[in-house]
């Protein structure tokens, strides 16, 4: 069966937890304390977490799952805060396209990011985190291009992360 996408439902919250807990490391620099990864997955990776999103009304969360598995999730901010970069301030944010290992390469991120800019009509911005090469290729590809950084703080640490846009004339490959 392929991947379903669809709009994330209250009995999701558990399994967005796990996967935004599975992947969270993933998305950090290799050199972060698991310390400073527990912190932030205790403070805005929970079941509660994701609920309050589900209820925010500038906030869209998409899942892709395979044979009814939840195997990653998008969030999509409408109005997100300011970064003070002019050419990222005026658009939505993802702020968060992640899928689990096992589905790393096959196309499910693929179909879940194309899925996540349709919402918005191919203009967004997002932020990753400058050390990791496997996800900033993989937005390089969709059209996304750095236009400045941005400190991600992950319990008592300062992560660095390009701040990405792409804008609607890009196309997704």
């Amino acid at each position: 069966m392929p991947y379903q996408i669809r709009p994330a439902r209250d009995e999701d919250c558990v399994a967005l937890s796990l996967v935004g807990q599975a992947t969270f490391a993933l998305a950090s620099p290799p050199d972060s304390a698991v310390s400073a990864q527990q912190h932030y997955i205790a403070h805005h990776l929970q079941p509660e977490h994701f609920q309050a999103h589900l209820e925010h009304p500038h906030k869209r969360l998409l899942v892709v799952e395979r044979d009814g598995q939840v195997l990653g999730y998008s969030m999509l901010d409408l109005a997100p805060g300011k970064l003070g970069i002019a050419e990222a301030d005026q658009l939505a944010e993802i702020s968060r396209c992640y899928v689990l290992p096992c589905a790393h390469g096959t196309g499910a991120a693929q179909l879940l990011l194309a899925t996540t800019l349709a919402q918005v009509d191919g203009q967004a911005r997002l932020t990753v985190n400058e050390l990791n090469a496997r996800a900033i290729g993989f937005y390089q590809r969709n059209g996304f291009c750095k236009v400045g950084e941005a400190i991600f703080p992950c319990g008592d640490e300062r992560h660095r992360d390009w701040v990405m846009v792409r804008m609607a004339e890009d196309h997704l490959d």
